[in-house]
């Protein structure tokens, strides 16, 4: 569901665990899944935050499309997260 809602630059709504088991229910832009360490992550923009944020997929227990596409695109939201984290773009 992540990786489809990536490229039609869909909004999801997850509900999210933090490290103490705490959750809490979030809107987000994705727009790149990797690998840190041993976990997959899901790197986009949280609305509850402002922010761009990285989120652990093991610890989302819930996750629906929300059907409405994010008002920026997918290659802005890459390009404003690598400059802000101070990222160079692949060659």
């Amino acid at each position: 569901m992540i990786r489809a809602a990536i490229r039609a630059e869909h909004k999801l709504a997850v509900s999210y665990g933090d490290a103490a088991g705490a959750l809490s229910d979030r809107v987000i832009w994705p727009f790149a899944i990797g690998f840190f360490d041993r976990v997959q992550v899901v790197v986009a923009w949280c609305e509850l935050r402002d922010g761009f944020r990285v989120f652990r997929i093991d610890r989302i227990s819930a996750c629906s499309d929300m059907g409405t596409r994010y008002p920026r695109r997918r290659q802005a939201l890459l390009k404003a997260w690598q400059v802000e984290r101070d990222i160079a773009p692949p060659p």
